[in-house]
């Protein structure tokens, strides 16, 4: 796993825990492709081709294992992100895919992924964020968490912003990056928050509400289920398939109205979002479905046999250049319906 850890973003505790639970399975990791290894794995295009090659050259039976968080054209992201991920694809040996939504945006919407691959939903972290432990005294009696990395307009803090303007009794605490978010009484910013401190405002809110766009597998989303908030959500990407029978899609005009019905029981939607988490997203059961996967691709034989993987390996950066010209937005759409 050559991807230096950073403390952002889902993906990067995803890799975190991940390494955790296969030195604990008896699986030695490494961050460098110059080690000996038998599994590659990379998160969608955070591993250079350069550096696939020459793990390829070192170890020639290597199984490359692709995790995909998406078409990077769907959430808005500029810059040539789907085409590097479009190229490592055609290299894979397993690719997985976090949703069903994930899987249909890059190989039908976004033909950016030309492997096919199971569907394994992310972990989330259910002792970190749970809805026993500290809370906080926040301001207001029907309290709302948002949670963004990001200041992508697709992460919805527009239509956040105008349910606070429409509804002042409602507080709105908004937990990362929002630096545009409008002078109101009703609207608290926390920034960007640790490990630790998200968990006790998420704890300390009622529900969480979510506009974001075209998300794959919304770790926030994930961790507001642990922490026992139901959500409520703009039906857009996984969302639906995501949060289930533990909160409700919304629109601005209906959010007051989907709000009330949850409020009449809270004590029950705390449950049932809580047990949606421990149900669907533990992640003893999540990387244990990672490794079966990768076991099963490593019994396999490879899907570019080793002699013209180890000549396109041999080029480098010239290979690169090659697979460069193969561009994932002039190749045909494969069949398929969502």
């Amino acid at each position: 796993m050559p991807i230096p850890f950073r403390p952002e973003g889902g993906g990067q505790y995803f890799l975190q825990q991940f390494r955790l639970f296969l030195n604990a399975q008896g699986h030695s990791t490494t961050d460098t492709v110059r080690d000996r290894f038998d599994v590659l794995f990379t998160n969608h295009w955070l591993v250079s081709l350069p550096d696939i090659f020459r793990a390829i050259r070192r170890n020639p039976s290597l199984r490359l294992v692709q995790r995909i968080d998406g078409a990077a054209t769907d959430y808005g992201r500029r810059g040539d992100a789907d085409q590097r991920q479009h190229e490592v694809s055609r290299l894979a040996d397993l690719t997985i895919f976090q949703s069903e939504y994930c899987r249909w945006s890059t190989r039908t919407k976004f033909p950016v992924i030309t492997q096919d691959g199971p569907v394994i939903h992310n972990p989330v972290d259910l002792v970190g964020f749970t809805p026993v432990g500290p809370t906080l005294p926040l301001l207001g009696d029907t309290r709302m968490a948002a949670v963004t990395w990001s200041t992508n307009p697709k992460k919805g803090s527009a239509q956040i912003y105008e349910l606070a303007r429409r509804h002042p009794r409602i507080d709105f605490h908004l937990c990362g990056r929002y630096p545009d978010a409008p002078t109101l009484s009703n609207v608290h910013a926390h920034g960007v928050l640790d490990r630790e401190q998200l968990p006790i405002v998420l704890r300390s809110c009622h529900a969480m509400v979510t506009f974001s766009e075209n998300e794959a597998c919304p770790n926030h989303v994930l961790e507001a289920l642990a922490s026992g908030l139901p959500v409520l959500y703009g039906d857009s990407g996984a969302m639906r398939e995501v949060v289930g029978d533990a909160g409700m899609d919304v629109t601005v005009e209906s959010f007051g109205d989907r709000l009330q019905a949850v409020a009449r029981d809270w004590p029950a939607w705390r449950a049932r979002s809580r047990h949606r988490a421990v149900a669907c997203f533990d992640p003893s059961i999540v990387f244990a479905r990672y490794l079966a996967a990768i076991e099963q691709a490593r019994s396999a034989a490879l899907r570019m046999s080793r002699t013209p993987r180890l000549i396109l390996a041999a080029g480098g950066r010239a290979s690169a250049m090659l697979l460069r010209l193969q561009r994932w937005d002039h190749a045909p759409t494969p069949q398929g319906s969502r």
